[in-house]
């Protein structure tokens, strides 16, 4: 048996990351005749790097290598996604994929023998474990010395220093206490997608990995045995020449003599959400498996995971958090020789705004029923479009103190039929969803970004909700319509995705964002380094008088390419809403992204666009509106018992009196109130909330003899 096996190797040694460098400067190719699978192998001595490309109709679910005769493997790496590891007497190394390697995908493996080889033996099965493929692949032998190579790193990465950007992203050690001889995983998430990056410690170069779409990355890397201790620079640099620094300390090498038993998990997190990498760590007797099964709430195993702690005795397991995963908690049971431990951990949306409603089609005269999760007691905007993206519902209400979105709105039976975009936002993200109204809805992409102005060199954030599972081309165009940035998605099977924009190389301007296949479309216009101060701001609304629930479409004119702030304030002189927009190349702005709440106070409003020290003004009426119509308009929705609230609002009504009615949630009738209504259409009557009600929700019925409407309030 080998003792000196490692399940993660990153940078297996100096000799793997110089084969990792030049590898793209050589290519063999050993196939079969029916050319299914193309296997590229490439050594430095007895270090092996080998490409296996699927060029075959079949799914590679399970790659086998051995090197024949007495020769072992000593150790070897897998890209993230490829359990396994040695066999037998470790003349046989079985790698099985988490999903597959499906046709036109590759993956590539590392491997160090006892002994350099001129050949390595291969076989490919499928999901059956049946044979696919199988054949001996020529070993390309590199032996380039090393001296120059390293040479011109380290002035490359001088160059950087002086010269570069600043490279955006994250990162994490695992473990984050770093010693002399260790090895250690290293996460990144944030940085630019599909990119080439290199790692160095001070001048050192230690490896170098490629991000995925999404511009994360999860590699090992290793500090050598004969570095000197103390505080080092460590340094992450693109093929652009932007660079990252930091300040890391090495401690010195762990006894690696004083082997305990004692197992403890130190790191797992309570909760962890889509497209993140879960990791869960701790401490083991060395060399020994640590085995974490996952059940769901009902007990039902999931899945099972094996790792195994390393010469020190730590292990660490990181997993990448797909939209595959069921939301929800599960039950992390940790089984390490005779100890167990169970932790609990919370899958969720990686969305900070999530909506659904409670059907997919409706009629007119039925309540639609929006419910979802967001950002506790933030303000919330709800925009209701019909089938020409005019919006017909506006309004702003403040989140619950747990996040709970609970809105509804009933269909007027003047509304036609057709699809509607239903749209919540908030300062941080943003979610829609489609109805039908008189018939089903029909397919549609929406696409959302969190703001409108983004700064040089960061990113953007498309939510895009669309088909099922449907695979959607992404482009980015200038004001000129000039194609700068071509990609895809493929949503989920819930129909969302998101697509992060790297804006880095994009020059200050404006910019459309377009998404959509081959019969629909949509798009979003977003700016990149436009500064505030726009010089004398002419401003207008399209209308004097609004009533409740109405956007409002304001247009102006201003210097170019600059950043516009629209806030409107009440009567009261209290900001209602706000929101950023632009101007354009020839200095005009516009947005509707702005409103009346349902709620609203009637009077005079006032409509403000400011650009630094650049200010426009203009006075707006909101008033009843001329249809007959009763609008609930409550200060709080959570009272305590004993409390006084005020049922207050406005109506446009024949009738001179207002009935309200309370009911508990087995619709049974608490309390009939009645109200008059004032000259100038208000409406209040105070209702002392009784010690004897049960904690919950209740519904209070606002009427006349021909119009209603209704809130939910909860007493606690």
């Amino acid at each position: 048996m080998m003792n000196n096996m490692k399940y993660y190797l990153g940078g297996i040694s100096a000799s793997l990351f110089l084969v990792f460098s030049i590898f793209t400067l050589f290519s063999i190719t050993e196939v079969n005749a029916e050319e299914v699978i193309s296997v590229n192998p490439i050594g430095f001595e007895n270090t092996i790097i080998v490409e296996f490309e699927n060029n075959g109709d079949s799914k590679i679910k399970t790659v086998r290598m051995w090197p024949g005769g007495e020769i072992t493997f000593e150790s070897f790496k897998s890209e993230p996604g490829w359990g396994g590891g040695k066999y037998s007497d470790g003349k046989l190394i079985i790698f099985t994929a988490t999903n597959t390697l499906n046709p036109g995908e590759s993956a590539k493996f590392g491997l160090v023998t006892s002994e350099k080889i001129d050949g390595i033996n291969w076989k490919v099965l499928d999901q059956n474990g049946d044979d696919i493929d199988s054949n001996k692949a020529e070993i390309l032998s590199i032996s380039e010395s090393t001296s120059d190579f390293i040479e011109d790193e380290s002035e490359e990465v001088e160059q950087a220093k002086e010269e570069g950007g600043k490279l955006y992203g994250m990162k994490k050690f695992i473990p984050e206490k770093i010693r002399v001889g260790s090895d250690l995983r290293l996460v990144g998430n944030g940085f630019g997608s599909d990119e080439s990056l290199k790692f160095y410690l001070d001048n050192t170069i230690l490896g170098s990995i490629d991000t995925d779409e999404k511009g994360n990355f999860l590699t090992t890397i290793s500090i050598p045995n004969d570095y000197s201790t103390g505080t080092s620079e460590f340094i992450i640099k693109d093929e652009s020449g932007n660079i990252q620094s930091s300040n890391i300390n090495i401690d010195e090498e762990k006894n690696r003599f004083l082997k305990s038993s004692k197992f403890n998990v130190n790191e797992i997190p309570a909760e962890i959400r889509y497209e993140e990498t879960l990791t869960i760590s701790g401490y083991a007797y060395p060399k020994s498996a640590i085995i974490l099964s996952f059940e769901d709430v009902n007990r039902v195993l999931e899945k099972t995971r094996v790792v195994i702690a390393d010469s020190n005795g730590d292990w660490v397991l990181e997993e990448l958090i797909d939209r595959n995963e069921n939301l929800g908690e599960r039950y992390v049971i940790i089984d390490n020789n005779n100890d167990r431990t169970t932790k609990n951990i919370e899958i969720k949306s990686d969305y900070l705004v999530e909506i659904s409603t409670s059907a997919i089609r409706y009629n007119t005269g039925e309540t639609i029923e929006i419910s979802g999760i967001g950002e506790p007691s933030k303000n919330t905007t709800i925009l209701i479009k019909d089938e020409t993206n005019k919006i017909i519902h506006y309004d702003v209400f403040t989140s619950v103190n747990n996040g709970e979105i609970n809105y509804e709105f009933l269909i007027e039976d003047s509304t036609s039929a057709g699809t509607y975009t239903i749209i919540i936002k908030q300062d941080n993200g943003a979610d829609a969803t489609l109805i039908g109204i008189g018939k089903y809805p029909s397919e549609k992409i929406i696409t959302l970004m969190e703001k409108t102005n983004f700064s040089l060199n960061s990113k953007a954030v498309l939510n895009i909700i669309g088909p099922a599972s449907s695979k959607l081309g992404i482009k980015i165009l200038d004001s000129n319509d000039s194609i700068k940035i071509t990609d895809s998605i493929t949503t989920s099977s819930s129909g969302k995705s998101k697509y992060s924009v790297d804006l880095n190389g994009l020059n200050s301007g404006i910019y459309r964002a377009v998404v959509g296949s081959s019969n629909i479309q949509d798009s979003v216009k977003f700016s990149v380094g436009l500064e505030a101060g726009s010089g004398d701001i002419s401003l207008l609304s399209l209308e004097e008088n609004y009533t409740l629930g109405q956007s409002i479409l304001v247009i102006g004119t201003t210097g170019t390419d600059a950043r516009i702030t629209i806030t409107l304030y009440d009567p009261n002189g209290e900001v209602s809403s706000k929101t950023e927009t632009f101007s354009d190349s020839v200095g005009t702005f516009s947005t509707e992204e702005i409103g009346i709440p349902i709620d609203a106070e009637l009077g005079v409003w006032k409509l403000t666009a400011n650009s630094r020290l650049d200010t426009k003004s203009i006075n707006i009426k909101v008033s009843l509106p001329t249809e007959k119509a009763v609008v609930l308009q409550l200060d709080k929705l959570e009272v305590d018992h004993s409390d006084v609230l005020m049922i207050k609002g406005v109506a446009q009504s024949d009738y001179p009196r207002l009935t309200i009615e309370i009911f508990d949630e087995n619709d049974v009738l608490i309390v009939e109130l009645e109200t008059p209504i004032t000259g100038g259409g208000m409406f209040s009557v105070p209702w002392s909330i009784p010690d004897t009600l049960d904690t919950g929700k209740y519904t209070i019925i606002a009427s006349d003899a021909e119009n209603s409407d209704s809130v939910e309030i909860f007493i606690q």
